[in-house]
């Protein structure tokens, strides 16, 4: 990681999209732009795949209105990198049995690969997930 070492925050990025099946293409083209270069290189895959379901997902599930949008930011800090998803949606945000006819591995990938995840209703659903390089030594 680069300049987040001092435990300022680092703003990589921030974008508003529109919440249609696309989404989640554009979302991962943009968190790959906003971490080339700025943070740890092993970050980037998972954070494009964590990005992907997060924001399918909303798509998915958020019942938005048509028209409706989507915000995507993302900060670094020591060494960790931290996205957020957020919708207008009020509904519950659960992890649901996989059926690989049906999905359902969006949390579950989630919940394996990211440091730490949450999910917050203030002003619509924020669902947000941390990437941490391991510590030398560990």
């Amino acid at each position: 990681m680069s300049s987040d070492q001092d435990g300022a925050v680092v703003q990589l990025g921030e974008a508003t999209l529109p919440c249609e099946p696309g989404a989640a293409s554009a979302a991962r083209t943009v968190v790959s732009r906003w971490l080339d270069g700025r943070t740890n290189p092993e970050f980037h895959d998972d954070a494009r795949l964590l990005v992907s379901e997060l924001v399918g997902n909303s798509v998915r599930h958020a019942e938005q209105p048509a028209g409706a949008t989507l915000r995507i930011t993302a900060v670094a800090v020591d060494g960790v990198v931290r996205v957020d998803v957020a919708d207008r949606g009020q509904g519950t945000v659960r992890r649901r049995e996989a059926d690989p006819r049906r999905g359902g591995y969006g949390l579950e990938l989630v919940e394996l690969i990211a440091a730490r995840w949450g999910v917050s209703h203030e002003y619509g659903t924020h669902v947000w997930f941390e990437l941490a390089a391991p510590r030398p030594g560990t």
